[in-house]
């Protein structure tokens, strides 16, 4: 990982001081420390595996949403973003993986024309793109970032060839063909048996569709969108015998970002099948981990279904923007044949308050709660708890 960082280092650099004096290149950063106190009650201390009793823990971490970024154009209207994230990558508060270097986007474009802009390479989907103001915890070992799991899901960085039609000021369609390869990390198809299922799937010959259709009306936004992927699944050393073994994912999505002077709302709600057989970043809260198609006992397929909201409420007062955050998800799967639904609930809700210090320094003192629900496996109850997060986080950027 230090060699990968070392050659992106080494590109950013060459794009810097090698292009014609026509380009235009912007290099940038962000650094983001977490400081935070983490509090989980004994049902949640248990389900993540922390130990018998309630588990709490003071935490100072690097999380690899820290990042280096250059930009780049040129006077035919062709651009290219490469952006590396820096880091820890994964562990939690008492397990921690070392820090590494991984690519976040690499992508370019060129405009047409004002009216049509084509897009290859890795980078954000144009599904969902809207994320409430939560950023402390990433490595807490709940994956605690822009509120994933807990009424968020992020469509995720993947390879992908997309085209935007613009309409003016008022309305863009954005169709991205992205790469179809891969699961949600929270969840996987296969039997049920209380703990996650295996991964017997077989990739589609298509690739996902992302489809999003932004319109800008004034000082309301609306971000309505709608996700789709095939695939088929085989299971190891089994026949499918003529069942269906296919398995349909889709989402739709609205969002809503408004501002009148200094209050501002923001709001996402996401609904649809089958969210764990497709990629993405839903979090790893219960609700995730039954998003996800299962085998039945007869061999046939059960679609798991699945929602989320959130709801961002801010205030600006100067330097400081308060936000205020509620977020919901729940996912239902029936538990095999005759059997009644798994259901799994989870929320979030807090404050959070980014105050910027000088320019350059920011600091964003965040207090959440959150609770995972419950869920009736084999006609047994299983709390999964609640937890605390409180602390600031320390961003720095040029």
């Amino acid at each position: 990982m230090k060699k990968l960082f070392v050659l992106g280092v080494a590109a950013l650099l060459l794009v810097a001081f090698s292009v014609p004096a026509m380009a235009d290149v912007k290099i940038g950063g962000i650094i983001f420390t977490d400081f935070y106190y983490l509090d989980r009650d004994k049902d949640n201390s248990i389900s993540k595996g922390m130990g018998p009793d309630s588990f709490t823990n003071t935490a100072i971490q690097l999380p690899n949403i820290t990042r280096l970024y250059a930009r780049w154009t040129n006077e035919d209207n062709v651009g290219m973003y490469i952006e590396f994230g820096l880091g820890q990558s994964g562990g939690n508060t008492i397990k921690s993986s070392s820090t590494s270097a991984g690519i976040r986007h690499a992508y370019g474009w060129w405009d047409v024309n004002p009216m049509f802009q084509i897009l290859a390479g890795h980078s954000t989907t144009p599904f969902s793109p809207l994320n409430p103001s939560q950023l402390l915890g990433t490595r807490s070992g709940s994956v605690n970032i822009i509120g994933v799991g807990y009424g968020d899901f992020y469509s995720g960085r993947f390879t992908q060839v997309r085209g935007t039609f613009k309409f003016g000021k008022a309305a863009r369609l954005e169709i991205a063909l992205v790469d179809p390869n891969g699961t949600l990390a929270a969840g996987k198809y296969g039997p049920w048996n209380g703990a996650e299922g295996t991964d017997y799937q077989t990739n589609s010959t298509i690739p996902r569709f992302d489809i999003s259709v932004p319109l800008y009306l004034g000082p309301v936004h609306l971000y309505p969108g709608f996700l789709y992927q095939y695939r088929t699944v085989d299971r190891l050393g089994t026949a499918n015998n003529g069942v269906d073994n296919s398995i349909n994912t889709y989402i739709g999505t609205l969002g809503l970002k408004m501002g009148f002077g200094p209050f501002g709302i923001a709001a996402e709600g996401n609904w649809g099948e089958n969210w764990g057989n497709t990629r993405g970043l839903a979090g790893t809260s219960p609700s995730a981990g039954l998003s996800s198609a299962r085998l039945m006992s007869d061999n046939t397929i059960e679609d798991a279904e699945t929602y989320s909201f959130w709801i961002d409420l801010s205030y600006k007062f100067g330097p400081v923007t308060p936000h205020l955050i509620y977020g919901q998800q729940k996912s239902k799967v029936k538990e095999d044949i005759g059997l009644s639904d798994i259901e799994a609930k989870s929320q979030m809700y807090g404050v959070s308050i980014p105050i910027d210090l000088a320019k350059g320094f920011r600091v964003r003192p965040e207090l959440m709660w959150y609770d995972d629900g419950d869920s009736t496996i084999s006609g047994k109850k299983v709390d999964y708890g609640k937890y605390f997060i409180g602390g600031v986080q320390f961003q720095i950027t040029f």
